[in-house]
């Protein structure tokens, strides 16, 4: 079988904002701002989005408006997750309230983590997220387990489900991923995915239900795009069945705001918990994390393109200023270049010390 090798650069993004008619924020004007954030720092941070605009609005209006956001808990968290938790806190601190959803049941049957494992894993993951700055007086931090209203939902909405659905949103580098591994497959979705593709809607669908949330803003990767499509396509049902006498008067807004992929070292497409030797875990000897930032960047053409750098600009306590002082060292001065990735090596392994499991 021939598979497309995907790699995350700006072609890849460019192809996806295109096809998904997605508004990019490196385009010159941006019309809108979250909170108290600049356009420069979403300019920064963020990828693209599909509806931020109109939640933007529908926030300055005083209608009740979530980011929602999340991450399995397959094992310890990579700069990846890191990237995700310090995006919120800055969200938070912007005045706009997050929900973040410790995935324990999605790593139980989407990657196939032990239950024992997963569970073990929330208290640690929750510390470790409030250490970083995550408020949960004005915003939820839960998990999956117990949230058996949320697990409900998931039921009734799955008369609103098919496997073409699912299917269409097979995220891509899974789905790269498992044929390039398994010879004879194909990009359908598996059973136990769908599980948890179908729990993660239901997250969203009861910020509106249980929280009373009338907007809801979905900060995921860009290569997991396509569960935002899924879960508006299913308010789309469940809108169009006059039959329905659960969900009345349903009127659920969602959108998405989504993150380029931090990419490996060593020129791995991504850097992930399932991808061995892609990154940095937080429970990382320091000498190992300096080894990796100083030595492994792999080749790049740009600083966008820079492992390094986009960690910098994406999971760092950096403000606008030093991120625009690391780009423009990585293009033109290496000197300055290696003092600051000592810095950051040296800001990143701080970060890692607030995990204790």
């Amino acid at each position: 079988m021939s598979i497309e090798k995907i790699v995350f650069d700006e072609k890849y993004y460019n192809r996806v904002i295109k096809e998904y008619a997605y508004n990019s924020f490196t385009a010159e004007h941006i019309n809108f701002s979250l909170g108290n954030l600049s356009k420069e720092e979403l300019q920064a941070k963020w990828l693209c989005h599909d509806g931020g605009d109109l939640f933007a609005e529908d926030f300055r209006k005083g209608k009740k408006c979530i980011i929602a956001t999340g991450f399995g808990l397959s094992g310890v968290p990579h700069v990846g997750t890191l990237s995700q938790i310090l995006k919120a806190v800055r969200l938070q601190r912007a005045g706009i309230p997050v929900s973040m959803v410790i995935g324990d049941l999605d790593a139980y049957n989407n990657k196939n983590t032990s239950l024992y494992k997963t569970l073990e894993l929330v208290e640690p993951y929750r510390k470790f997220i409030i250490s970083l700055g995550f408020d949960v007086s004005n915003s939820i931090l839960r998990a999956q387990f117990d949230d058996l209203d949320t697990l409900r939902v998931f039921y009734l909405i799955g008369r609103y489900m098919d496997d073409n659905l699912f299917d269409k949103a097979e995220e891509d580098l899974h789905g790269s991923h498992r044929k390039s591994v398994q010879k004879n497959s194909n990009t359908k979705m598996y059973f136990r995915r769908k599980l948890s593709l179908g729990l993660m809607t239901a997250d969203f669908i009861n910020l509106y239900m249980r929280e009373k949330y009338d907007h809801v803003l979905v900060m995921l990767g860009i290569d997991e795009h396509k569960f935002v499509g899924l879960a508006k396509e299913v308010t789309k049902r469940i809108n169009k069945d006059v039959n329905e006498d659960y969900f009345t008067d349903f009127n659920l807004k969602i959108g998405g705001i989504y993150t380029t992929i931090i990419k490996g070292f060593n020129n791995f497409p991504k850097m992930s918990k399932s991808i061995k030797g892609s990154g940095i875990t937080v429970d990382m000897k320091p000498e190992k994390i300096k080894d990796l930032i100083m030595n492994k960047e792999g080749t790049y053409d740009s600083p966008e393109n820079n492992v390094v750098y986009q960690m910098i600009a994406n999971a760092s306590l950096y403000d606008l200023n030093e991120i625009k002082r690391a780009y423009l060292a990585c293009k033109h001065d290496i000197q300055k270049w290696l003092k600051i990735k000592k810095d950051y090596a040296d800001m990143l392994i701080d970060v890692c010390s607030k995990w204790k499991k």
